[in-house]
């Protein structure tokens, strides 16, 4: 099946700007296969995390990076609401501004004010090209995998819990039927909530 690109831009609550990238195919990454150092100082493999049965979130953020600190509570909120059925988030911790390998203390300072539950591991802006997914983009970078370990979802930029529950359920309704459900195919359509600009 040919590999299918749709971008969309829109704006979210946490002030950032990014792309979605939604990504289609029959099979692009099956439970990357690296191994990246845990806040327990053990080597920790991506499959523990990933194709376990559940959604994985896999999202690669910078302590010192102000979206990525804005999003921090979305993603502990949709960790917390959905570990226990069908989704899991699981951090990598890169240096921000350099992009550089992860400074240990700093993470565990950010993982106990922010009060992270969700693992996190360490690394550099090479993850991304590790698991398949080409030259990081920015920070904060989303990527979305189902249960059974395809990478379906990108997001360069913050995110919200609504986005990611959205897309879920979307890709559930239109991979159980064969058909997309909604009006427009591939499209991915924002939380209403999240479409209002502030005042």
């Amino acid at each position: 099946m040919p590999l299918f690109l749709l971008t969309y831009y829109r704006r979210i609550s946490l002030i950032s700007i990014g792309a979605l990238i939604i990504i289609y195919t029959q099979s692009i990454i099956a439970s990357p296969d690296v191994l990246l150092e845990g806040m327990d100082g053990n080597r920790h493999n991506l499959n523990e995390y990933i194709g376990k049965g559940k959604w994985t979130a896999l999202n690669i953020w910078g302590t010192r990076c102000p979206p990525c600190m804005e999003e921090i509570p979305e993603l502990i909120h949709f960790h917390d609401d959905h570990k226990d059925s069908n989704a899991i988030v699981v951090g990598v911790a890169i240096d921000f501004p350099s992009y550089g390998y992860a400074r240990k203390d700093q993470v565990a300072d950010f993982i106990e004010e922010y009060l992270v539950e969700f693992p996190v591991l360490l690394s550099d802006a090479s993850i991304s090209e590790k698991i398949g997914a080409g030259r990081l983009e920015g920070l904060p970078t989303t990527y979305l995998y189902t249960p059974e370990g395809e990478l379906v979802g990108m997001q360069v930029g913050g995110i919200t819990g609504n986005i990611l529950e959205n897309f879920i359920d979307k890709y559930e309704r239109k991979t159980s039927t064969g058909v997309d459900s909604s009006k427009k195919v591939n499209k991915f359509s924002p939380a209403p909530s999240e479409t209002r600009q502030k005042k």
